[in-house]
């Protein structure tokens, strides 16, 4: 399944750049190290991280030319966020409900304890996730024109998969697209209990940055690779 195509690729990155620099600025206390960005989007995490060793992975082709268009100095390259490129790291970013797109809890559990073994010690992931509480019971559609493009959004969700899709859809003077993207919600408390059972210490956030608190059913974490593990 295709998700951010050119023109939403393009739209999403106005939303998500905010998201990226705030998570940034989480890891920048540390001079320098290196990470793994899963799901990069645009790239705008590496912007934040001056002085570290920086790879961005997206499956968006459209969004890996966007990226690497906007920072022709960082690395970037096409894959998913389940299969973690080999070699370890000092933290791994997955920003932007990433993991609910690429696994269900099950899946998550694994990917858990992969990101362990492919961090140095001392390393930390930090993500956030959708939770069943993100989808209203209702279908919910909203429209948001600018005088380049009309945007419109239907999220439908089913409880007992366990799942939310968005229909976007996605008009401009060029014509339009239209994209179907199927998150899978997870229970922040499962979310906690797959981290620690993986190795991790781990701290529940409910906002990147002062003025940037998630909204309802979003969950963040950061997870530590605790060292006798």
């Amino acid at each position: 399944m295709a998700y951010y195509r050119r023109r939403l690729a393009h739209i999403h990155v106005q939303d998500y750049t905010a998201y990226a620099t705030a998570a940034a600025s989480l890891l920048a206390a540390q001079p320098t190290g290196s990470v793994l960005d899963l799901g990069c989007g645009g790239g705008d995490l590496y912007a934040g991280l001056p002085g570290w060793d920086y790879l961005g992975v997206d499956a968006s082709p459209d969004m890996i030319a966007l990226a690497r268009s906007r920072y022709p100095g960082a690395r970037f390259q096409l894959g998913d966020a389940i299969h973690l490129p080999a070699g370890q790291v000092d933290a791994i970013v997955a920003v932007g409900e990433v993991l609910n797109y690429a696994t269900d809890l099950p899946g998550f559990i694994h990917w858990a304890r992969q990101a362990r073994r492919h961090l140095h010690p001392g390393g930390v992931v930090l993500l956030d996730l959708a939770g069943p509480s993100r989808a209203d019971p209702q279908p919910q559609t909203r429209i948001t024109s600018t005088s380049t493009y009309q945007i419109e959004v239907t999220v439908q969700a089913d409880p007992q998969r366990r799942t939310l899709t968005r229909t976007i859809v996605v008009r401009d003077d060029g014509g339009s697209e239209t994209e179907a993207h199927v998150l899978h919600l997870m229970d922040p408390l499962d979310v906690v209990a797959a981290l620690r059972a993986a190795g991790f210490e781990v701290t529940a956030l409910d906002r990147y940055a002062p003025d940037l608190r998630f909204a309802r059913g979003w969950s963040g974490f950061l997870g530590r690779v605790i060292l006798d593990t």
